[in-house]
């Protein structure tokens, strides 16, 4: 019963979130402590498998239980440069603002279940997104006083794995995705006469959709010591958000893109692990994500078919990590990820409302056993450093538009 309780207190933390921000484009760089210790590696290795990486390690888990508590802490902004040009052009006001959102707090839950010797079932709840809130009329929207975006995901992902044999296993999970929505400080384009429907542009509140996919995953013990994962996630087809029709492309489409991940975990001794991990985003696909501003210059406006978008390109990410166990109830974890940030400079005007360009991340981590059930604490530090993308504003090509993010982040678990 008690353990009922705690999954219920954590589902309430996803019903009253705090807003959001990924550092894989809008994805999180992994998911679990342990993955993030290591660079977000781990779809080789199956005690990442808890949070949402690999269904088939959980055919490895046996009974678990896993809460953790994520900080993020942000740094965004964004610098205009030049003489505005005025009219019939679109400036923006020169300086520097930065966003409000500098603290940020997101819970993830897991558990897991033996059905026999050779199955298990089990699910996990996380959280990911993208949010910006600035001080300003950034894009000269009178009736409001701030500027922004916040886009939340939560995915749930019950989740069947099974062992074939003893060093393979096999896992599908269903994603079952809720996103919520919320634009501020845009009705400037619907004036300018660029979206199909001004009314459902911005300064609409809250709205939210619901979709599917499926997940599926593979981890074996290839040769002795070396060990093989595999996942790919489907696109998850969302409900439309209607209140921002005039906004996306499709009248409000934003399905979740497909990604795929292959890794390797090797074990160099006992005590050594040393992990590589290769994720593709494709981003691109979806065309409220990946259709380019320019489409706007086609007569395509905001919330058509093939209405502008943001721009993002598709994402390849690399990821290394190591896991050493230095005691008997000590282990400590390094790792380091990169790739080309999603936004290219042809972009950026669009993307102050969601500046995604971290493009590389630090990690340690560690964990302590301690109590006679084995309980496990985990700990996990994550440094972005700050990264730049400059480009011109494609409305006013006598600006200069710079943008800005960085991210450090700790995250707590506890897994028993």
């Amino acid at each position: 019963m008690k353990t009922i309780n705690l999954l219920f207190v954590a589902l309430l933390c996803f019903v009253f979130p705090s807003m959001l921000k990924a550092i894989d484009g809008y994805f999180m760089l992994g998911y679990g402590t342990v993955s993030k210790g290591m660079g977000g590696t781990g779809v080789a290795y199956y005690k990442t498998s808890i949070i949402g990486n690999n269904p088939a390690g959980r055919a490895y888990l046996g009974k678990q239980y896993s809460f953790v508590a994520n900080f993020m802490m942000p740094s965004v902004s964004f610098t205009v440069s030049g003489t505005p040009s005025g009219p019939p052009a679109v400036s923006l006001m020169p300086g520097t603002v930065e966003s409000d959102i500098n603290l940020l707090f997101i819970p993830n839950v897991g558990a897991n279940w033996q059905i026999n010797d050779q199955s298990a079932f089990g699910f996990s709840i996380s959280g990911s997104g993208i949010a910006s809130d600035y001080p300003a009329q950034v894009f000269g929207d009178q009736s409001i006083e701030t500027t922004g975006v916040n886009f939340m995901q939560i995915n749930a992902d019950p989740t069947y794995s099974l062992k074939l044999g003893d060093k393979h296993s096999v896992g599908v999970s269903a994603v079952l995705t809720y996103q919520r929505f919320k634009a501020e400080g845009l009705s400037m384009f619907g004036e300018m006469g660029i979206s199909t429907n001004k009314e459902k542009l911005s300064n609409n509140g809250v709205d939210n959709s619901f979709g599917a996919g499926f997940k599926l995953g593979y981890m074996g013990e290839v040769m002795d010591g070396l060990h093989l994962g595999a996942t790919y996630q489907s696109r998850t087809y969302m409900g439309k958000f209607d209140e921002y029709a005039g906004l996306f492309a499709e009248e409000g489409g934003f399905d979740a893109p497909s990604n795929w991940t292959l890794g390797l975990n090797y074990e160099v001794s006992e005590k050594v692990k040393v992990l590589f991990d290769v994720q593709q985003i494709n981003y691109s696909k979806i065309k409220s994500i990946g259709n380019p501003m320019s489409n706007l210059n086609e007569g395509k406006l905001l919330g058509s078919d093939d209405g502008a978008g943001f721009g993002w390109k598709d994402m390849t990410i690399f990821k290394f990590g190591t896991e050493v166990q230095a005691s008997e109830s000590l282990i400590l974890r390094g790792g380091y990820a990169f790739g080309e940030e999603p936004i290219p400079s042809s972009e950026v005007m669009f993307n102050i409302l969601a500046p995604a360009i971290n493009n590389q991340h630090i990690t340690v981590g560690a964990t302590k056993t301690f109590g006679e059930k084995a309980k496990d604490l985990n700990i996990a530090l994550v440094y972005a450093p700050a990264n730049t993308v400059k480009g011109p504003n494609p409305m006013d090509p006598a600006q200069q538009i710079e943008l800005e993010m960085g991210v450090f982040e700790v995250e707590l678990s506890i897994t028993f």
